[in-house]
């Protein structure tokens, strides 16, 4: 592609309508390594293509032949933006057959733009008219194939656009050693006996039990009275009596 058409890249698969009386057309813009091409379709009983086509010496005979980058882009942009607002007009616009009729680009403008118009044979306009449905199938496929891309379904994902459940891969080469396998053995008991030893401590102390009582009565210590064994025995003295004689 040129210096020159690379500047027209803004305008390249833009299409618009133009509503002009009673008739209807489309507009195809198209840009290539060697031309911007306008494709203009009637619809209806009468329907048919024309096609208008500049080269970059076209354009250069239009913003001259010295014109700057910054220049050259301002002028696509310019084209791009009126394709796009559809400020489009057919001049010298009449149905009959091959008549001369251009597509005028910013009507309105103080320099609008001028680019003629040839018809097209039919096949040529068959030809062209089913590379623009192929164009459009190819798109309709990411679209399960249908025309228009439907809200209600884009809403609801299908079995096909679903997003397969992220699963964790081992790379190859990768796998467990023998030692790998010891070591995680050994840490899973060590947490065992450690949540054993905190459930331990959880644990209320026990108890020591109570001695038994003894049935048996304990023995009185010597010199310590029956009736009482904290007190003393009393002792009695043997009482002597002395002879009359």
């Amino acid at each position: 592609m040129s210096d020159t058409l690379s500047h027209f890249s803004v305008l390249d698969e833009l299409i618009q309508l133009i509503y002009q009386g009673s008739s209807r057309f489309v507009v195809v813009s198209n840009v290539d390594d060697n031309f911007w091409t306008v494709h203009v379709g009637l619809s209806g009983k009468e329907g048919r293509w024309w096609r208008g086509r500049w080269a970059e010496d076209d354009i250069l005979r239009v913003i001259g032949t010295k014109s700057s980058s910054h220049l050259l882009e301002s002028f696509a942009s310019g084209l791009a933006d009126a394709l796009v607002q559809g400020e489009l007009h057919i001049g010298d616009w009449v149905p009959e057959k091959g008549a001369s009729i251009n597509l005028i680009l910013g009507p309105s403008a103080k320099r609008p733009l001028k680019v003629t118009l040839v018809e097209l044979s039919p096949e040529e306009g068959a030809a062209f008219a089913t590379s623009q449905f192929i164009a459009i199938a190819l798109q309709a496929q990411s679209r399960r194939c249908r025309l228009h891309p439907s809200a209600f379904e884009a809403s609801i994902p299908t079995t096909s656009t679903l997003p397969a459940p992220a699963r964790m891969s081992r790379p190859a080469g990768s796998g467990c050693s023998a030692e790998d396998e010891a070591r995680q053995e050994e840490i899973k008991k060590l947490r065992a006996e450690l949540a054993k030893a905190n459930s331990q401590k959880a644990l209320p102390p026990k108890s020591k039990p109570l001695p038994a009582a003894s049935n048996s009565t304990p023995r009185p210590t010597k010199g310590s009275s029956l009736a009482n064994p904290n007190k003393k025995a009393r002792k009695f003295k043997e009482l002597e009596f002395e002879d009359d004689d």
